[in-house]
């Protein structure tokens, strides 16, 4: 009997697995406020401990609370041209154009991040789906807040939603690989290896990422629970480890 062909699917978390830092670019047009958005800074954290203080929510609650407040409380709005232009700042992983523009695989991105963002950029039409946290709008169709959260448990949902448009059961992950880089991606990927398929971890080359020791500590507690399957530098490039994982070599 012909054994019976599972064609494969990845999931992408997208910063820090896609890209090469963690710091969403789509904040950049919060220099409106006079921040510094296109990455990581102190002041901007200081403003966002400041802001949970005041706050409930968990992390990724409190993080887009606080933006969407600026907007909200400020009676701002934004054009799309203003949220793109986060674009310009991202630095993709070595690889990943190239490895997206050939993959046979059916490929998504699955991310806590802004859904129109990722949605609008120019790697976007390589990919099948794209699931993320939406924006809100006002009645001249203006970008007026932040929508709903793409929380941990709206992850399996999308997840299960793919599956479904790939003519699946919402629990059929065989040949499906999720692949993050463990901030926020550790729901996911359990999901994702509890029901037939494998999880793969990603890191930096470097070990200067503000969040590698959080994100590290991740991946030991995964890895003990024998969740990941697989661990390795988040480099896309042609026979690197991730590029033949991704294709099946391995």
């Amino acid at each position: 009997m012909e054994k019976e062909k599972i064609n494969p699917i990845n999931i992408f978390d997208f910063d820090g697995t896609l890209t090469t830092e963690t710091w969403p670019k789509f904040w950049v047009w919060v220099k409106k406020f006079g921040y510094h958005g296109e990455k990581r800074n102190d002041e901007l954290e200081e403003v966002l401990a400041e802001y949970r203080k005041r706050n409930r929510g968990n992390q990724l609650e409190t993080f887009f609370g606080f933006f969407h407040d600026l907007l909200a409380n400020n009676q701002e709005i934004l054009t799309y041209e203003e949220l793109m232009e986060g674009e310009q700042y991202i630095q993709y992983n070595p690889g990943v154009i190239n490895f997206i523009e050939k993959s046979v695989a059916k490929n998504y991105i699955v991310s806590g991040g802004l859904k129109e963002f990722l949605q609008n950029l120019k790697i976007a039409t390589h990919f099948d789906g794209i699931y993320g946290t939406s924006l809100q709008y006002n009645e001249k169709g203006l970008i007026s807040g932040m929508g709903e959260v793409m929380t941990d448990d709206k992850k399996i949902l999308a997840i299960q939603e793919i599956l479904r448009n790939n003519n699946r059961k919402q629990d059929d992950c065989r040949n499906v690989y999720y692949i993050g880089d463990g901030y926020s991606d550790a729901v996911a990927m359990r999901f994702v290896h509890q029901h037939g398929g494998k999880a793969i971890f990603v890191h930096q080359p470097n070990q200067e990422d503000e969040f590698y020791e959080y994100n590290n500590k991740i991946y030991q507690t995964l890895n003990a629970d024998g969740v990941v399957d697989f661990c390795c530098v988040a480099d896309y490039r042609k026979n690197s480890i991730l590029a033949n994982l991704l294709q099946r070599d391995m």
